[in-house]
């Protein structure tokens, strides 16, 4: 019998970077836990694949970003793959960030439905986490080496 472990939910909470308390979502880490889970955005189980770009997802810290072809070339993927699977988390924000994921041009990048709302959303977000912005939308250069994550733990993948 399939499990839906996202709508189990850790026992605390925590305040997210704009001081508003939201609940941490219930990630499985065990191979047994993820094969049980079905997505209750597609009613579909996540794939193998899903879970590597989660799981590299998730060791971003707050203040840093990465980009959809650092985790691609990662992983051996390419960044629409990366984005779909990001389009999909059941688990964000927390404690999967997928909005620390955007563009390599430095753009903050969007994904699925209303393209404005969303990119405006994690702007917002990755500005209460003290990213900087340009006018444009692109990361500050300042930004640009000190606070582009890369360096991920592939063991724990």
């Amino acid at each position: 019998m399939k499990k839906n472990y996202q709508k189990l939910k850790l026992s605390s909470s925590v305040n997210d970077a704009q001081g508003i308390k939201e609940e941490v979502k219930c990630y499985p880490s065990s191979p047994t836990r993820r094969t049980e889970y079905i997505n209750d955005k597609t009613k579909k189980p996540l794939s193998a694949h899903d879970y590597k770009v989660y799981d590299l997802c998730a060791q971003i810290p707050p203040g840093y970003f990465s980009t959809y072809k650092a985790i691609s070339d990662s992983i051996g993927s390419c960044s629409q793959a990366v984005g779909n699977a990001l389009r999909r988390n059941p688990f964000a924000p927390l404690p999967i960030p997928c909005h620390r994921i955007i563009k390599s041009d430095y753009f903050v990048g969007g994904y699925d439905g209303n393209i404005e709302n969303k990119l405006f959303w994690k702007k917002n977000r990755l500005q209460a986490e003290g990213l900087s912005f340009d006018g444009s939308g692109y990361i500050a250069v300042d930004m640009r080496d000190s606070r582009y994550f890369k360096d991920f733990d592939l063991s724990m993948i």
